[in-house]
């Protein structure tokens, strides 16, 4: 599993993930208003692609959500179907 951090601001914020030492992805998102943030991009190195790290990123973006009580949209197409697709996200995703 890639160990991810964060880095929240006021409007902007990322989750980025590093894989054996090496800068791996990164998850970036806005706020849209103090309870919803948007997931807006998705990147992951090519090199680590298939290990799992951009559901790693998602992951850790709904455990956020969670922990906060925020709320999830993604016109990330990537994050978007991950979260679509699992029904245990919907608590914090709203399409």
């Amino acid at each position: 599993m890639a160990e991810i951090t964060q880095n929240n601001g006021e409007k902007f914020g990322e989750f980025s993930a590093r894989y054996e030492g090496e800068r791996a992805g990164v998850l970036q998102y806005e706020w849209l208003d103090e309870n919803t943030f948007n997931i807006a991009h998705t990147e992951v190195e090519d090199h680590f692609e298939g290990k799992g790290i951009g559901k790693d990123l998602v992951t850790s973006a709904v455990e956020f959500a969670r922990k906060d009580g925020k709320k999830i949209r993604a016109t990330c197409p990537f994050a978007k179907s991950v979260l679509e697709k699992d029904a245990s996200t919907h608590d914090v995703f709203s399409a």
